[in-house]
């Protein structure tokens, strides 16, 4: 059973810090829940699934005969125990917890005018979303608060970032969210400036070769504008497009971003194919500037390759997809997010030391969309696609090895949760 919430519109007097976005946890033989897409089809009368397996090593996974649908291309992202989904198609946003029994039920559903597409979250108790200008128009942002326990909305706000409107339809730019993250009284977002055409999805701007993030006061008050919007040329835009972990967290307070960079951007989404190196970029706990002494060329790191994903898996630790250079790849736009060429691998990055390790046993791969992770026992669970089909790959923390498992029986497996 399920309760459909009013939106309420009152502001959270205080929050604590945003946590890292990874967990962790003794599974102890529970079952693991997985947000399952069966096919390969993006269109907004598709169902996916979640389900529940113990066994990710050797059973097959597929929705067929159980599962809970989940109309329409979903984003997941889960908060303490709750898992919410945000959906196109629908309009609403479900919050999913376990039962005593384990099950799992609805807790809370509301509907929302734009969906929210960029998640962020405050320790395990607040989620954060926003959604992006899709038609192109100098309106306010909203930014949804909403209480993990419950699965309730607590507050809708609107917000500016960065509008410039010249008056002609296509040469102006609108500012679309690429990340959040909280630290102590400030919130930062992470922005591209995409051009204000009808739908301004096509990331078309002189600055795209710059890295952009707008700081405010929090919690933020309705028509809040920015304190002030730093920017960085060592990089570019912050994050890709759909990645929920474009700006992480991590639990001493500093702040990373991940840019793709210029070289092979037609690939990743963009317009824009400069000489830009890929980087990871990084705002420390207490400071509202990045930092002038730390980048992280992943360019140079990697042989030329680009950062396309990343993911806290605890202390200064993150998993990443690098997208290594193919020349056939690199010239068809959004080929990173097909199924036409596997060009990515899966790496280790430790952000204090600033270095880069291919994570073995994982084959090179394709992948659109990703949860935040979950360390779950000392494990982390990957859905990782490769010509041959889907399967699940086991990831060892303290090895830095993944073990190939269970074959996917569909499309991929956007996310794996312990609730």
């Amino acid at each position: 059973m399920f309760k459909r919430s009013a939106l309420t519109l009152a502001v959270l007097a205080a929050m604590t810090g945003c946590g890292s976005d990874s967990s962790s946890s003794d599974n102890s033989g529970d079952p693991i829940t997985m947000s399952f897409k069966v096919s390969a089809s993006n269109s907004a009368d598709q169902i996916e699934y979640l389900i529940q397996q113990e066994d990710l090593k050797t059973d097959a996974i597929s929705a067929q005969g159980a599962g809970y649908e989940q109309t329409s291309w979903n984003f997941y992202y889960a908060v303490g125990d709750t898992l919410f989904i945000s959906g196109y198609g629908n309009k609403e946003m479900n919050a999913y917890q376990a039962n005593d029994g384990g099950d799992l039920e609805k807790i809370n559903t509301f509907l929302f005018d734009e969906t929210p597409e960029v998640f962020g979250h405050i320790g395990s108790e607040t989620l954060l979303a926003t959604d992006q200008p899709r038609s192109g128009a100098h309106v306010p942002s909203v930014l949804y608060t909403l209480d993990a326990q419950t699965g309730q909305a607590t507050a809708k706000t609107s917000y500016t970032i960065h509008h410039k409107d010249t008056g002609v339809r296509g040469e102006g730019t609108v500012a679309a969210a690429s990340g959040l993250a909280v630290e102590g009284d400030k919130l930062f977002v992470a922005f591209h400036k995409w051009d204000d055409s009808a739908g301004g999805t096509n990331y078309r701007t002189d600055e795209q070769d710059t890295a952009f993030v707008a700081v405010y006061d929090y919690p933020l008050t309705d028509n809040a504008e920015p304190l002030k919007i730093i920017s960085d040329e060592r990089t570019g835009h912050i994050g890709v497009n759909g990645n929920p972990t474009n700006m992480i967290r991590l639990e001493n307070g500093d702040i990373y971003t991940m840019s793709h960079g210029g070289v092979g951007a037609i690939a990743a989404g963009f317009s824009s194919n400069s000489e830009t190196p890929s980087g990871i970029l990084r705002i420390n706990s207490g400071e509202t500037e990045f930092d002038a002494d730390y980048f992280l060329n992943i360019s140079e790191k990697t042989d030329g390759g680009r950062i396309f994903w990343f993911s806290s898996i605890g202390g200064n630790k993150v998993l990443a997809r690098i997208l290594t250079a193919n020349e056939a790849a690199d010239q068809v736009s959004w080929s990173a997010f097909g199924k036409d060429f596997h060009t990515m691998k899966l790496v280790l990055i430790d952000l204090e030391e600033q270095t880069v390790t291919d994570v073995e046993g994982v084959p090179m791969h394709q992948k659109r969309w990703t949860s935040p992770l979950e360390v779950i026992d000392g494990k982390v669970y990957l859905s990782i696609e490769t010509p041959d089909g889907a399967h699940v790959y086991e990831y060892d923390v303290a090895t830095n090895v993944a073990t190939k498992g269970a074959k996917i029986v569909g499309k991929t497996i956007k996310g794996f949760y312990d609730l």
